[in-house]
């Protein structure tokens, strides 16, 4: 681990500010809250911004290099200054002046600003938790009670399986996982191609796509018979079928920071969010999810609220799972891998189905080979790509087409892969 570092923000290409659209960030690969280091990062905003009151999850020091920068109730922050702000305190608005202004951000934590300017805690300024506590999400023990389940998920957001998968099949994926990560060292780094999204991914978090190609034991979870009809019936008023969104990975090292709190839906910005999902998650714990490794963190009920709403205080429930176990989820629904405190992984494949109508974050055409498709199911082609979304018969058309027919048809008399 390396204890001393330099950083020179004329060595880095900045980004534009994505949580204004305007000014730019000066973005550090060593220094993105991975390996114990902190985040830091230089803004540099142009002159006259202003950003909405707003607050941080973690202690924030901001040191001031050029410009100024005044923080209402607070006053005027120049070059040579230092401001530290505590974790959940609610400021602003901040102006820059009349050149802009420039400045160092350091934290432990995750820094994004959220902004409360359309939440009731901007009221006094200072900082605010909720009235109400999360709502935990309901545990279901087998025979899982199917009804019960989908009307959590609906309502609250999410609810645990307990015991989804037995010991025997856990033990095959744990197998599978280790042999291929242990012949593709580099297979699951971030390496999107985005700073940003790469930070949001985690860069002490192990993720692979393509699990049908790479882990064969994948196909009995992603294709499981139960898994593949809730998420039918939770997407079926908003779409006759439904595919594979992502079958993934995710592997939190010790010393990975909480993640970014989200919703999975954000991979669409302009998908409306109603009373019934076009995305629904189960990820299904392969090690024990502690409050130490990094249980997920889920906002119960967030669904319902604005686009720009963020949890605070006690509004974050734990999904604290045992090996096997299984959250499900609205993909509408706030959450965030936690923090990992402890000194072991967090180990967890997360499966998601979304409306047939939509492109799915993974690109299962390019993840797998044509000899992998066809020996799967029908029920798993259908779900990776390989079928059409009809919606005539609720007046619409269909969409997926292969030579304007079923693509299946792709699959029928090829060779190779």
């Amino acid at each position: 681990m390396t204890d001393a570092m330099k950083f020179d923000a004329t060595t880095v290409t900045p980004i534009p500010d994505p949580t204004t659209e305007s000014g730019e960030i000066f973005l550090f690969e060593d220094a993105l809250g991975q390996n114990g280091r902190p985040f830091v990062f230089m803004v540099e905003d142009p002159p006259n911004k202003t950003r909405a009151r707003h607050y941080h999850h973690e202690d924030v020091l901001y040191v001031y290099v050029s410009g100024e920068h005044d923080i209402e109730g607070e006053g005027t922050y120049r070059a040579g200054d230092l401001r530290w702000t505590r974790a959940g305190h609610v400021y602003g608005p901040e102006t820059t002046g009349a050149q802009g202004g420039s400045w160092w951000v350091i934290s432990y934590g995750d820094p994004i600003p959220v902004d409360v300017a359309e939440t009731a805690a901007d009221t006094t300024g200072a900082s605010e938790t909720p009235s109400v506590p999360a709502q935990q999400l309901p545990r279901f023990a087998s025979p899982y009670d199917w009804d019960g389940i989908d009307r959590a998920v609906r309502t609250i957001g999410g609810a645990i399986l307990e015991q989804l998968l037995p010991e025997a099949e856990i033990d095959r994926l744990d197998v599978e996982l280790d042999a291929y990560l242990g012949a593709h060292a580099d297979a699951a780094a971030p390496s999107t191609g985005s700073q940003l999204y790469d930070l949001f991914l985690g860069h002490r978090t192990l993720r692979l796509h393509g699990l049908l190609e790479k882990i064969p034991g994948s196909a009995n979870l992603i294709g499981r018979p139960e898994l593949v009809a809730w998420a039918q019936r939770l997407i079926g008023p908003m779409a006759s079928s439904v595919l594979l969104n992502a079958a993934e990975l995710i592997q939190i090292e010790p010393g990975e920071p909480a993640q970014f709190l989200h919703r999975d839906t954000d991979s669409w910005p302009q998908m409306p969010v109603g009373e019934h999902p076009v995305l629904v998650n189960a990820l299904v714990a392969l090690d024990p999810f502690t409050l130490d490794n990094g249980a997920t963190c889920i906002a119960t009920e967030s669904w319902r609220w604005d686009a720009n709403r963020q949890p605070r205080g006690d509004e974050l429930a734990r999904a604290v799972m045992n090996r096997g176990d299984a959250v499900l989820f609205r993909g509408d629904l706030v959450h965030g891998g936690g923090e990992n405190a402890s000194g072991t992984r967090r180990r967890a494949l997360s499966v998601s189905y979304c409306a047939g109508w939509l492109r799915p974050v993974e690109n299962s055409f390019l993840n797998l080979s044509r000899v992998t498709v066809r020996a799967l199911t029908p029920q798993l082609q259908a779900l990776v790509g390989f079928a059409h979304h009809d919606a005539s018969s609720s007046r619409g058309g269909m969409v997926g087409l292969f030579e304007n027919g079923d693509p299946a048809r792709a699959l029928t008399g090829e060779t190779g892969g």
